[in-house]
C-alpha cells in the first residue's frame, strides 16, 4: 500500500525514473546541452517538443522544467509570447537575473533543421522583446544533439 506524503498525495512506485537536476551551476552551453540531454532522456525519440528549463543568476537550474509536446513546425508568435511572459514572471519572482535554457526536441532532429531554426528564431526574438535572457538553445534528436547557440 502506498503511503501519502505530507500533502496527501500517494504515488505508486519509486521516483527513481525522474532525472536528477545538476547540483552544480551550468557554466557554458556544453553544460546546458548535457543537462538537457539528461532531462529529455528517452523522449528524444518522441514527437516535436520544446523543453524549457530555468536557471538562476549563478547558472543553477531551478526545479522548474516545462516540456511542451506537439509543437508546430511554425511557431505561433502569440503562443510563444505567452510562454515567454510566464517564464519571465517566474524568473522575476524566483530567480532575478536568471535565464531560460531551451531544447528543441524531435526524433529526426538534433541539428539545424527547419523546425529548429524556426523555433530558435521565434524564441530569440520574443525573449529579447521581453527582456528575458536566453542562456542556450539546443537541438536534440534521437541520434544526435548540438548547441544551436548561446
Amino acid at each position: 500500500m502506498d503511503t501519502p506524503d505530507a500533502a496527501g498525495w500517494a504515488a505508486p512506485g519509486p521516483d527513481d525514473d525522474l532525472p536528477v537536476l545538476p547540483a552544480h551551476p551550468l557554466r557554458d552551453v556544453d553544460d546546458i546541452l548535457a543537462a538537457m540531454l539528461s532531462l529529455v532522456g528517452p523522449e528524444r525519440a518522441g514527437p516535436p517538443a520544446l523543453w524549457l528549463a530555468l536557471l538562476d543568476a549563478d547558472g543553477t537550474m531551478l526545479p522548474v522544467v516545462l516540456p511542451l509536446v506537439g509543437i508546430p513546425l511554425h511557431p505561433d508568435p502569440a503562443q510563444v509570447r505567452q510562454v515567454v511572459v510566464a517564464l519571465a514572471d517566474i524568473l522575476t519572482h524566483d530567480a532575478p537575473d536568471g535565464s531560460v535554457a531551451v531544447a528543441v526536441v524531435r526524433a529526426a532532429g538534433g541539428d539545424r533543421g527547419s523546425l529548429e531554426r524556426a523555433w530558435e528564431h521565434a524564441l530569440r526574438t520574443t525573449t529579447a522583446d521581453h527582456g528575458v535572457r536566453l542562456s542556450a538553445v539546443v537541438a536534440i534528436g534521437e541520434h544526435r544533439a548540438r548547441v544551436l547557440g548561446p
